[in-house]
């Protein structure tokens, strides 16, 4: 009995984990860039900043919308339905990039 009350304990954390890890090498890398921008000539700047925003992981309610071509409304149902990953980061929303792609590859399975 104990056994599977810490295997529940340890499956309900584990997602919560990987998100936290997910989110500090994201601010790691954020940081990072920064500190690289400090040093990088401005004429090499731009170049930098474009691949930090192709590795971006998480997204805002409006990228998603723009991204999905929907609502704001229809993607509150697609989160109240569980039809779409979310995280709450304090008090705001945010979409990972796997969810907002796992939702993509479902919503193309189910035409």
């Amino acid at each position: 009995m104990e056994q599977k009350k810490n295997l529940i304990i340890e499956n309900s954390i584990r997602p919560l984990i990987k998100l936290v890890i997910s989110i500090q090498l994201q601010i790691l890398r954020e940081i990072l860039m920064l500190h690289l921008m400090h040093y990088i000539p401005r004429e090499h700047a731009p170049k930098y900043q474009a691949i930090e925003k192709k590795e971006k992981l998480f997204y805002t309610t409006e990228e998603v919308m723009e991204m999905l071509s929907i609502s704001r409304r229809t993607l509150q149902t697609l989160r109240n339905d569980g039809k779409i990953g979310f995280v709450k980061v304090y008090n705001t929303i945010r979409f990972s990039k796997e969810d907002i792609e796992v939702f993509k590859e479902e919503a193309r399975g189910s035409r």
